[in-house]
């Protein structure tokens, strides 16, 4: 069995991938007199093929260590991820092009206060959370559906890196 060791999200590790959703290192400018302030992030890449940017809350189980099943993608649009209150997640991605290269899954922890928005077209592993959690899911949404499913054949272990596990 393969185990893969969830590292820390930062955006250099996981731009590849996509992109952090983050405040820190992005400009601040100052809104409603002065009250709060507005940190933008990197629009959603949804709109192939008639497609528009829709939110759902995915309310997921605790998953802790997880064996990995299948991967998906979503060529059509970007996906993002933002864990919400105190839960975070893990989301586990890999490179490939007509399957999922099972040789290079990498899996990384996202703390309250980040999110993740993944690329066109990158493999990842269905939604896995450290505890129960609401995470805002925001996807492409059209009539035709963009989701390419594939089992993997390995035998992958996601553990998050705070978590003691066998060498």
């Amino acid at each position: 069995m393969r185990e893969v060791v969830a590292e820390p999200l930062t955006a250099a590790a996981f731009a590849p991938f996509g992109a952090v959703i983050t405040a820190d290192g992005r400009t601040a400018h100052l809104i409603n007199a002065g009250t709060a302030e507005r940190i933008g992030q990197d629009a959603p890449d949804v709109q192939a093929q008639g497609g528009a940017a829709c939110m759902a809350i995915f309310r997921t189980q605790a998953a802790g260590s997880m064996r990995l099943r299948v991967f998906e993608r979503h060529c059509l649009g970007s996906q993002s991820f933002v864990p919400l209150g105190q839960g975070g997640c893990v989301v586990v991605v890999t490179s490939g092009d007509a399957a999922p290269d099972e040789a290079a899954i990498r899996a990384f922890v996202v703390a309250p206060g980040q999110g993740v928005t993944l690329h066109r077209g990158t493999w990842h592993h269905p939604l896995i959370t450290l505890v129960a959690a609401d995470v805002l899911v925001i996807e492409r949404h059209a009539e035709t559906i963009d989701c390419d499913v594939v089992a993997i054949t390995g035998d992958h272990l996601v553990i998050p890196f705070f978590q003691e596990h066998a060498s």
